[in-house]
């Protein structure tokens, strides 16, 4: 239905309720008024009908009530064979077809997903599934394209030119309330491209925005604001706040193609090598009991990070610290009173006539003559106590709390971390950690692998 029409119909159906919506009326005035437009006859745009009932007079009613005028636009029917209306994994299937043979005709692959019965002959058309290589890069041109293209390794000039992130599903840790379960952890890992240096890395329960934050905040108050933040198109990275924070650090955030895993080559070879050097012996603690918390998992993988950054890299022949460190571009340094406006979060609020306005459940006072304006609003997600107030980039008194029934926001609520058990050193990560604080007690140096470098060449040990 076109957009045209789908505004005339609501303008149609705002005619009709008008008179009632914009008076009070009491019980019996509102049904005779009902009763008085459903008898009339109409020109109903869109419908050969001529009569409009009583029921869908109080359906028009209670919907504009709700959602206003926009709210009485009928719903954008989809059209049978659009991309909207077909499941995504049959599109996954598409194109793992077009890429396992390029040459394949998009009538071939129809054929073959109608075939295999993962969709409904006739319900995916050509033309469709057409646009959709063409806008996803995996078109014949495309495909091309890319068996002439040669991949050449490119890497930034300086550090905190480029930074890459991207998440992990690593391990699994005792559940914090069911150890005799399994729960998923996910690594969050933030490398810098010139050095191959991890600016931060941390375990975390869920992939969630909030965690994402943490990671960047973190790195940013040690090494400074990189000039490119790049990541892929997963939700975690794709949010409002996050394009938000980035502008506000003159970050350039740049999202993956898809389907492009070379593009994030370096991030990618540090989870392989976390898988090779880090992941197997994290599971031996954690099958003795040894690690049971994020809290203790972390510690180990900083530990890990800090032998990491002290081994030489195959691909730049110097350790990532070494790399880094001897850089003389000046690094974006950010105080921490302007960090703390970075990461503030930002909405939208309308403010009500009373001067009130909501933020998850709270309610604050604002300044009067802002009542029925639309305001930004930036707040710290753990600190609700505090709203900053702006309108067309200028900044107005804070906001008040009247009621605050929640000192931070729900999205960033999060477990007490549990105290390390001591334990015994038998393993790998264990004697990396306890070197390292026996170095840092003795102050021989600052390499975590000192002892285990004895036994190896002049030239060091290589990693990916």
């Amino acid at each position: 239905m076109e957009e045209t029409l789908r505004s005339e119909i609501a303008a149609f159906r705002f005619g009709l309720i008008a008179q009632i919506v914009q008076r009070r009326l009491d019980p019996g005035e509102k049904y005779a008024l009902l009763k008085k437009i459903a008898n009339e006859k109409y020109k109903i745009p869109g419908s050969e009908k001529t009569t409009v009932s009583i029921r869908s007079l109080e359906r028009y009613i209670q919907t504009y009530e709700a959602g206003g005028f926009e709210a009485l636009k009928p719903k954008a029917r989809v059209k049978q064979g659009s991309l909207k209306a077909i499941d995504p994994a049959v599109l996954e299937c598409a194109i793992a077809l077009r890429k396992e043979l390029p040459s394949r005709s998009v009538e071939q692959i129809i054929r073959i997903l109608e075939l295999e019965e993962k969709v409904p002959r006739g319900k995916l058309k050509q033309r469709t599934l057409s646009r959709y290589f063409q806008e996803q890069g995996w078109s014949r041109k495309d495909m091309s394209k890319s068996v002439r293209k040669a991949f050449k390794q490119f890497e930034h000039e300086a550090t905190n030119d480029c930074w890459q992130a991207d998440t992990q599903h690593t391990l699994y840790l005792p559940a914090p309330n069911n150890p005799a379960k399994r729960k998923k952890a996910y690594l969050i890992a933030i490398i810098d491209d010139h050095s191959r240096r991890i600016m931060h890395a941390e375990f975390f329960f869920e992939e969630r925005y909030p965690r994402l934050e943490r990671c960047m905040h973190k790195a940013v108050l040690k090494y400074g604001a990189p000039n490119i933040f790049f990541c892929d198109n997963g939700s975690v990275y794709s949010t409002k706040q996050f394009k938000i924070m980035c502008a506000r650090m003159n970050t350039k955030l740049i999202h993956a193609k898809p389907y492009s895993p070379e593009s994030k080559g370096k991030i990618e070879k540090f989870f392989q090598f976390v898988d090779s050097s880090f992941t197997g012996e994290a599971y031996l603690l954690i099958n003795q009991g040894k690690i049971t918390s994020l809290k203790q998992l972390n510690n180990y993988l900083a530990s890990w990070l800090e032998a990491y950054d002290n081994r030489i890299h195959r691909g730049t022949g110097q350790t990532p610290k070494a790399r880094y460190d001897s850089c003389e571009k000046p690094k974006c340094h950010l105080t921490a009173k302007k960090l703390k406006e970075i990461f503030l979060w930002e909405e939208t609020r309308t403010v009500r006539k009373t001067s009130i306005i909501d933020v998850e459940g709270n309610t604050y006072d604002v300044d009067d003559f802002l009542r029925g304006k639309k305001i930004q609003i930036r707040y710290n997600p753990y600190d609700l106590s505090y709203i900053q107030v702006w309108k067309d980039d200028e900044r107005f008194s804070d906001a008040k709390p009247a009621e605050l029934r929640s000192q931070k926001h729900s999205k960033v609520a999060e477990t007490q971390p549990e105290e390390i058990l001591a334990t015994p050193v038998s393993s790998y990560l264990e004697q990396i950690k306890q070197q390292q604080e026996e170095e840092r007690r003795h102050e021989l140096g600052t390499t975590s692998f000192a002892r285990l470098k004895e036994k190896q060449p002049a030239g060091g040990v290589k990693h990916d």
